[in-house]
């Protein structure tokens, strides 16, 4: 099929061939950010699972959970954290009583690449939730 087009004395049959390769380009470059967007969305759970397991165990959004989050920031990449409680025990320490429910959401900023000079911004976020598994009299 491709053989006889390209072998036809018409112009037609190059410009076809021509756009072909332009829209299968395109489609290449749609599955290889439809694959980037699915790995950053499985790292961001793993980020979100990380941190709100420390959280939850330890009933607060203190030094531990810092910790951790530094640790996930060294081994992926840079994002936006955000963490939030239903109650607070103790507003000051940031501590979560026995039974409340914990968020954290991690957002990152990023764009479709392979477009050339247009750059279309998304933000992929994640949230993840749990209880406080610490009594604090």
């Amino acid at each position: 099929m491709i053989k006889k087009i390209l072998s036809s004395r018409k112009g037609e049959g190059y410009i076809d061939v021509c756009i072909g390769i332009v829209v299968f380009v395109m489609i290449l470059i749609l599955a290889i950010n439809i694959f980037n967007f699915i790995t950053l969305k499985v790292e961001m759970d793993q980020i979100a699972d990380d941190l709100i397991e420390v959280a939850t165990y330890t009933g607060e959004f203190g030094e531990d959970f810092w910790w951790a989050d530094v640790y996930n920031l060294e081994k992926y990449f840079m994002y936006d954290l955000e963490c939030d409680a239903d109650e607070y025990f103790n507003v000051d320490y940031r501590r979560v009583q026995l039974g409340t429910r914990m968020s954290v959401t991690v957002s990152y900023d990023t764009y479709i690449k392979g477009l050339g000079i247009f750059k279309i911004p998304i933000t992929v976020t994640v949230t993840k939730s749990g209880l406080s598994e610490r009594y604090w009299k």
